[in-house]
């Protein structure tokens, strides 16, 4: 059985792209594509930081976010110790994994979802396991910086895999990175499968970010959650209540700021809803949602 609310902690990173990923000129793309060895060291420190800074938290977290490319290569041991540690299910983007097998310059951009054996003090598994995730389109800034990396052209490998993560107590939750949060296909297919979606971001434009989570909470019915950088800010949580004023659960505005955060959003009520056992204090369900019924298209030449 579900439980009544999912608590999940938002982090925002303060990871700059200008400082991080710098084109040193020598020609050794690789040495481009990753953090620099400063920025590295400081994302480390400040990840540690951030996730002791939610131990104490009343109540703790059931799954903990960062943002798109925040964990350096060679920081997952230590994330999956904190994850541990925890009792929680870390989500976390991580920097560009170099496809060292492909025959040309090519990198990919990943999660981890990180699922450790305790959960709130409950055995759920007899090991910790990791699995991860691709993005499927980068961004067209992305793809203009990978295209003119100095060694490069630097080709992106998509991952055009949707997944769905289903726990008894936690409920169904997708994970998305960044431009992949406009990719309509990939929206198709959450719908009616999910409570929550979480977005895995390094985003500028936070505006139309704000504007997709709360029209896909009311088409999907599900929670929407994004978690972007610090750098840009835009963090937010939003809920398909009725009333206006309870739709945004979490919102953090303002750019070169680092911030974490718990924030509680519904689970059994809106898992209820969704099968069709009405709650008071939601929207009504979506045309469509649940059914089978096919539209048929028509095309009339006028």
């Amino acid at each position: 059985m579900v439980n009544d609310h999912l608590h999940v902690g938002v982090v925002q990173t303060s990871l700059k792209a200008e400082a991080a990923w710098v084109d040193d000129g020598s020609g050794n793309w690789q040495n481009c594509i990753r953090m620099s060895q400063y920025e590295e060291l400081r994302a480390k420190r400040e990840i540690r930081h951030f996730l002791a800074s939610l131990k104490g938290r009343n109540p703790s977290p059931d799954i903990i976010l960062l943002p798109e490319l925040a964990i350096p290569i060679g920081f997952e041991q230590q994330l999956r110790k904190a994850a541990e540690k925890l009792e929680a299910i870390i989500i976390a983007g991580l920097d560009y994994r170099i496809e060292t097998a492909a025959p040309t310059p090519t990198v990919s951009n990943e999660a981890l979802i990180i699922v450790p054996r305790r959960l709130k003090g409950k055995q759920i598994a007899g090991q910790t396991h990791v699995r991860r995730i691709g993005k499927t389109y980068p961004a067209p800034a992305e793809k203009i910086k990978l295209d003119t990396i100095t060694g490069g052209p630097v080709a992106f490998r998509p991952h055009p895999t949707v997944w769905v993560f289903e726990s008894s107590e936690l409920g169904k939750f997708g994970v998305a990175i960044c431009y992949d949060f406009m990719d309509l296909d990939r929206i198709v297919m959450y719908r009616n499968k999910i409570q929550t979606l979480f977005i895995l971001a390094y985003n500028r434009d936070t505006t139309s970010f704000d504007h997709m989570a709360e029209a896909l909470s009311r088409t999907l019915f599900c929670n929407v959650v994004v978690c972007n950088c610090g750098q840009f800010g835009g963090s937010l949580a939003v809920s398909p209540f009725r009333e206006p004023f309870r739709r945004l659960i979490y919102r953090h505005s303002g750019q070169k700021l680092t911030h974490a955060q718990v924030v509680k959003l519904p689970l059994a009520a809106l898992c209820d809803h969704q099968n069709g056992t009405h709650r008071s204090g939601f929207k009504s369900l979506p045309p469509g949602f649940g059914d089978d019924l096919v539209l048929s298209s028509t095309t009339t030449k006028i």
